[in-house]
């Protein structure tokens, strides 16, 4: 127990030093925590404190100061702040800021323990000396006040701040805290003998004794001794002195029980003790041992509250402790380019800008959201159309050719959905916008708080039933990292309008396809065809000079495809390449016209256009402004060829033949219209009028339609042997089994673990004609819609040897 012992034969300070001694031996005795005695030390500085001279005020002031310096000496919070304040004064701060951080550090405090000492702090020690409020009567008990220190009221004060806060150290104590342990009394004092009646320890208890009769005397406990007549407020502790243990049991129970009484009196058999050895003990030895502290003190009241609250967090109010979920995140984001991306069924919310730029992206939202509609509850798997389905402000506006291959996939979705077969499953589509340039496809770690589409359909995998993603429709380095962070996620992927070496080189994903050719084959089909080609040749002269445009910056696509073609055709003819940037910058299309036009002019060759599809509208206008060789002699026109034309280009020939009279246009596509009804291609455009009346279907439409019969296929094979198709069932199957010979509107298709894309995929070259607008199938290469794979491509009798895989012909 905290215990201490005022002694005569050692403390001859009067009561003071009394009281100093027990209020150390207390806080040094304590056997757990720290003892805080702020009212004793309060009123002990006082007594150290003198008055200033002056009005009220001013000879209050040195106390409050005195009183504040030894509240520094006792609170850590504040001497920090002090010590940070004058370090913050002499290294960094000057002027009003020095001043305004002294003020909240240092001034405030100390202002507001002013304010607390003058109003609401101490105030029974104005009650006690008959004052106003504590600084008033710290005047009467300072260094130079009217009281002497050895005044009876201000050992009442001390002793009474003593109690104060030995009380509120034991207020809290209940079965859980580091107090429980001790006992009733938790505070002691033992006075080995008070026959000497002025000495310290007969002053002590007297003092306690007058405060015992007007106030609750607990925790404090007085055991004194003494061999004379006992004071008659001291009750005998009723010992029986002729047992070995005799007063040592009684203390013990006394201790126990508690009494009313707060002074015992240990009668000594000093007249017995012959020896001596009572009295040698007391004087030798009067202290006790107690308890260190130790680390498991505080763990019952640590332990059990803890585990109380995380029982009662578990089995009653787990929704009012544990934190609620994040929301979720918008499923439509309109970004900085001016775009709206993320994923939608077409009425979740609307990825369409507003105005003229989004209606045909609202159009097809409308039509998925009917689409999805008639699908009954109950079991269906969703497919995710990812790609880039809007333009940026203030750049090209020829649509995305994503909106056309969404439309063939709706295509597809209608004809599944309504169609009666033996294991149907319903397709629920999903749109999901990346944004031009497949800004927002994936995460990107230069703006990582950007948008990230990819992950967008990672977190709606399982509760929209999510089989596969189609679509992607460029090769870029993003529309790779969305793949990436897909197949991650366990999401197969098969793309269409993909044909970057990279999107199906060895490094590619491992749940990756594509129904698309690569460059390595269209690159080399290209090449033979510049070379080879009666009518490439009939406007221009010899081996055509080809003037290659194509954007450096596009590595996936642009670049990747000038390699390929600019590899095959070198060793026949001579190039020259003319670089651009499809995104507005230094090297536009319009900075390049009259570059090309010289160029193809003085060679008498052809323009060999690389880059994007989207791009080309801005280079044949930029063409038709530039004048001089860019408007060659009547009846004669610039030849060009195009990896792939716009959308409006190949709908409408004539048209296009009108804008630009000066161009005879050439373009690669997957597929071409044949006048065989069984052609699947011809049976695609039946089902594409269904949906989309007057619209026509063109090839890029043909490549959504497969990819979505491809996926659907795939999952009813599977359902004879697992009701519950989930996405790796479908990239197992293709890689395990594939699809062979699959009739496309694109082409025959075959994917499967050694195919990422179908080898011999049919080719086609085109011409649009002038001055009519004619349209005419020059080439034909790969596995036909017959299920043929010519060996030669043209007429008799100029027909030369197709391709095959990515090698050209010799």
């Amino acid at each position: 127990m905290p215990h201490a012992v005022v002694d005569d034969a050692e403390l001859t300070g009067g009561f003071l030093t009394a009281i100093d001694r027990v209020a150390l031996r207390f806080q040094l005795t304590l056997p757990s925590g720290r003892l805080r005695l702020p009212a004793f030390h309060t009123c002990r500085a006082v007594l150290e404190s003198e008055r200033g001279t002056g009005d009220l005020q001013a000879q209050q002031q040195p106390i409050v100061d005195g009183l504040y310096t030894a509240l520094l000496t006792r609170r850590k919070t504040l001497r920090a702040g002090a010590r940070v304040a004058d370090f913050l004064g002499q290294h960094l701060l000057t002027g009003w800021l020095q001043g305004l951080v002294a003020a909240v550090i240092v001034g405030f405090p100390k202002l507001c323990y002013r304010f607390y000492l003058r109003h609401w702090g101490l105030g029974w020690v104005a009650d006690e000396s008959n004052a106003t409020c504590f600084l008033d009567a710290a005047l009467a008990f300072c260094r130079d006040g009217e009281l002497d220190r050895e005044d009876p009221r201000v050992r009442r004060i001390l002793l009474r701040a003593l109690l104060n806060d030995l009380r509120t150290a034991t207020r809290g104590r209940t079965w859980l805290s580091h107090l429980w342990a001790r006992r009733r009394w938790s505070f002691v004092i033992l006075i080995p003998e008070i026959d000497n009646v002025d000495g310290p320890g007969r002053a002590f208890l007297g003092t306690f004794e007058e405060l015992a009769g007007d106030h609750p005397s607990r925790p404090l406990l007085v055991l004194a001794a003494c061999a004379g007549p006992p004071p008659d407020y001291a009750a005998p502790l009723g010992a029986d002195s002729d047992r070995p243990n005799g007063i040592a049991d009684k203390v013990f129970t006394f201790l126990n029980e508690g009494s009313a009484e707060p002074v015992r009196l240990v009668a000594l058999p000093a007249e017995d003790d012959t020896e001596g050895t009572a009295k040698n003990k007391i004087e030798k030895d009067p202290g006790v041992m107690a308890r260190r502290n130790h680390s498991l003190d505080w763990l019952r009241p640590a332990v059990l509250p803890v585990l109380a609250v995380a029982t009662a967090s578990v089995l009653l109010a787990p929704h009012y402790l544990w934190p609620a979920p994040p929301p979720a995140l918008p499923s439509c984001v309109t970004v900085k380019t001016g775009e709206r991306v993320g994923i939608t069924d077409g009425k979740q919310c609307d990825l369409a800008v507003p105005g003229h730029r989004g209606e045909e992206l609202r159009d097809l939202e409308r039509q998925v959201a009917e689409e999805n509609a008639q699908i009954p509850d109950g079991r269906y798997r969703t497919l995710v159309f990812l790609a880039p389905l809007s333009l940026q402000n203030g750049v090209y506006d020829d649509p995305p050719i994503g909106l056309q291959i969404l439309r063939g996939a709706i295509a597809q979705q209608h004809k599944l959905n309504t169609g009666v077969r033996q294991n149907k499953m319903p397709i629920r589509l999903l749109i999901a916008n990346t944004g031009q340039y497949f800004q927002y496809g994936a995460r990107s770690t230069a703006a990582p708080k950007d948008p990230d589409v990819a992950q967008m359909i990672i977190t709606r995998q399982r509760e929209d039933r999510i089989a596969a993603v189609v679509g992607i429709t460029q090769s870029r380095p993003e529309s790779l990292n969305a793949v990436q962070e897909l197949d991650q996620a366990g999401i197969p992927v098969i793309a269409n309008g993909v044909s970057g070496s990279n999107m199906v080189g060895p490094d590619s994903p491992q749940r990756y396809f594509q129904i698309s050719a690569p460059d390595t084959r269209v690159g080399s089909i290209l090449a033979d065809f510049i070379r080879r080609s009666p009518a490439v040749h009939d406007l221009t002269s010899g081996t055509p000079h080809a003037v290659v445009v194509y954007d450096p910056t596009d590595m996936y696509f642009s670049t990747d495809l000038k390699n390929v073609v600019v590899g095959a055709y070198r060793k026949h003819g001579d190039v020259d390449e003319v670089t651009y940037s499809e995104k507005p910058g230094a090297t536009t299309p319009d900075t390049i016209a009259t570059e090309v036009c010289d160029k193809v002019a003085a060679t008498h060759g052809i323009v060999v256009y690389l880059g994007r599809s989207g791009v080309l509208p801005s280079l044949l206008n930029a063409m038709q402004s530039a004048g001089g060789q860019c408007q060659p002699p009547e009846g004669t026109t610039i030849p060009l060829i195009s990896e792939s034309a716009p959308i409006d280009f190949q709908l409408h020939p004539a048209q296009t033949a009108r804008a630009y009279p000066y161009m005879t246009l050439f373009y690669e596509t997957a597929n071409a219209p044949t006048q065989d009804s069984r052609d699947p291609y011809a049976q695609f455009t039946r089902d594409f009028a269904t949906v989309f009346g007057s619209r026509s279907g063109d090839a890029d439409a043909a490549g959504g339609f497969d990819t979505v019969g491809i996926v659907s296929k795939v999952i009813e094979s599977l359902l004879p042997a697992s009701h519950d198709v989930q996405p790796n069932d479908i990239y197992l199957w293709l890689t395990a089994h594939g699809v062979s010979q699959y009739p496309g509107a694109s082409g025959v298709l075959q994917l499967d673990g050694k195919n990422k894309y179908p080898p011999d995929k049919a080719v086609f070259i085109r011409e649009i004609s002038q001055p009519s607008g004619a349209t005419a199938t020059l080439l034909s290469c790969g596995i036909l819609p017959d299920r043929q794979n010519p060996a030669k491509w043209g007429t008799e009798p100029d027909t030369f040897p197709c391709p095959r895989g990515g090698a050209a012909s010799g």
